[in-house]
């Protein structure tokens, strides 16, 4: 059974890119320049990480060389991104704000996870707490 990671790397073409440049341990300042393209800096790259922006295919071709991934590998992870339509506003959000942010789309996926669980837990508790108020208003027993 795959873990979370790789499933989210399988239909997530930044978490891919990501995933790739981490096991090569460039940071991006290095890949920019190994890529040494005139459209590629810091920025564009980072935007490829979170999902905000697709490289074009010149400088996917380049990523593969790079990476010693074949180019179909990567336009496969990219049409796998698309095809899955990255459903729901959320999702654009949770890479904006890991964007704005400087975290990894992983670090923002658990951080997601933990404040809906508390959010749950806090709407659990306030519900309890507002039927228990209702039932004192009204005089019942409880």
């Amino acid at each position: 059974m795959k873990g979370f990671k790789e499933k989210l790397i399988e239909n997530d073409f930044g978490a891919y890119l990501y995933d790739l440049r981490c096991k090569k341990e460039y940071t991006i300042e290095e890949l920019v320049q190994k890529i040494n393209m005139e459209t590629v800096t810091i920025k564009s790259v980072r935007k490829w990480e979170h999902d905000l922006e697709f490289p074009n295919l010149d400088q996917i071709y380049k990523i593969s060389e790079i990476y010693d991934v074949p180019a179909e590998e990567i336009m496969q992870v990219r049409a796998n991104t698309l095809e899955e339509g990255l459903k729901g506003v959320h999702k654009d959000l949770i890479r904006l704000i890991s964007y704005m942010l400087g975290f990894s789309i992983y670090g923002m996926l658990i951080i997601c996870y933990i404040i809906i669980f508390f959010a749950l837990i806090w709407a659990f508790m306030f519900f309890i707490n507002s039927t228990y108020e209702a039932q004192r208003n009204f005089g019942i027993n409880v």
